[in-house]
């Protein structure tokens, strides 16, 4: 079977205007700000990023979102604004425009930090997520590269609003995780999710107490880690909770963990048959992260569980498993320029159907380069190669190429 293959003219296309926008740039940068942008004597805040990614075609989906766009195909731009109204109170939110998924208001939510230590913060509303690291620092400006670690973005074929009816169903969907359809919840054709939805937030309410060495984080939400949403919609819920550990600021160590109802009513009401019980997404990971001198090692390893509503013969009896897991290397070389790589992995345990036995879906493995410079403080050009391989599905293996502009203060 012919595959299609990686475009390098485009790239190099993209890499030329690129560097036509960062010449530009480059002679106005003393009129951009560098910092967020305060007013009222300092009781609001507003910070802001824009990023603009061009990268090659993705024939294998590796690089597709659960907005149904190439991470290495999109424009994003977001605004956040802090207000303070007292020294303990304070109201933020976050409005974001992205290719696929719109303007939206990303992030509203309220922190309080009941003493004046400022040891416990509360923040009630959709609010940052608690598990894993990742997620938290998915920003353009916090990823020394392009891509996105699998178990963040890599769309496999679970979905919560409709399940396969038996395992020769789901077996069926191998590796077809950007459009996915079961014959029980809602009908139509839809993305997969992914381990860990880091391009959303989810809704609830958030406790974080602790000192510089040791704080723990714990959060109550209507999704869950691959669904978070606005308006529950199953009446069940998630508690997340992590703990980290920082000897010193060089260093630090964490572990998460996650249970929360993740099938939704559309499920429920489609088979009147299906066992009373909670069916869970369950989730356990750990996370570390070092630096010293021009280094910055950083790495997370997640077990993840899905548990579905065992109907019809094959049944599907197991937990659907996911292990995912990334370690990431960033060496400054010189004051404006870096190199950088990625390599992570996603595998998911064995399933019996009547012919055939198979893992559920199809292990994933992608290793990325790359390097990025800095033309002013805030405005970055990164440039990147990924090269991707996955044991199922028509395109095995993908090479993909990206080149990207940042701006933020």
């Amino acid at each position: 079977m012919h595959l299609p293959r990686t475009s390098p003219p485009q790239v190099y296309r993209a890499l030329a205007v690129v560097a036509c926008l960062a010449s530009s740039a480059t002679a106005q940068a003393q009129h951009w700000p560098d910092a967020p942008v305060s007013f009222a004597d300092g009781k609001v805040l507003l910070a802001g990023d824009a990023s603009a990614t061009f990268g090659s075609e993705d024939p294998g989906w590796f690089t597709y979102t659960d907005y149904q766009t190439s991470a290495i195909r999109r424009a994003r731009a977001g605004v956040t604004v802090e207000v303070r109204a007292s020294q303990r109170l304070a109201f933020l939110t976050e409005f974001r425009a992205e290719t696929g998924a719109g303007a939206s208001a990303y992030a509203w939510y309220v922190r309080l930090s009941p003493f004046a230590n400022g040891l416990v913060d509360i923040q009630a509303g959709r609010i940052p997520p608690v598990f894993g690291t990742y997620a938290r620092r998915s920003y353009p400006q916090d990823n020394p590269l392009i891509g996105d670690p699998l178990g963040y973005q890599y769309l496999t074929s679970a979905r919560s609003d409709a399940v396969p009816a038996n395992a020769n169903e789901l077996l069926k969907m191998r590796a077809r995780g950007w459009r996915v359809r079961y014959s029980v919840g809602e009908p139509g054709a839809e993305p997969g999710m992914p381990v860990i939805a880091a391009g959303r937030w989810d809704t609830g309410v958030e406790v974080r107490a602790g000192t510089r060495i040791v704080e723990a984080s714990a959060a109550w939400t209507v999704g869950t880690l691959s669904y978070p949403l606005v308006r529950d919609d199953n009446r069940g819920g998630q508690f997340a909770g992590r703990v980290v550990w920082r000897p010193v600021p060089a260093f630090s160590i964490g572990a998460s963990a996650a249970r929360g109802a993740w099938v939704a009513n559309a499920v429920f009401d489609a088979r009147a048959d299906i066992a009373a019980g909670r069916y869970d997404q369950r989730a356990i990971g750990v996370d570390s992260e070092a630096s010293w001198g021009r280094w910055l090692i950083r790495g997370e390893l997640v077990s993840n569980t899905w548990t579905l509503p065992p109907l019809d013969a094959p049944r599907i009896e197991d937990p659907l498993k996911a292990t995912t897991g990334y370690l990431e290397v960033k060496v400054r070389l010189f004051p404006r320029l870096y190199v950088a790589g990625r390599g992570d992995s996603l595998r998911f345990s064995t399933l019996a159907g009547s012919t055939v036995t198979n893992t559920w879906d199809a292990n994933v493995s992608r290793i990325e380069f790359g390097a990025g410079y800095t033309i002013r403080r805030g405005l970055v050009l990164k440039a990147s190669i990924m090269n991707n391989h996955r044991d199922g599905g028509l395109v095995h293996d993908s090479l993909l190429g990206a080149v990207q502009a940042l701006f933020w203060f």
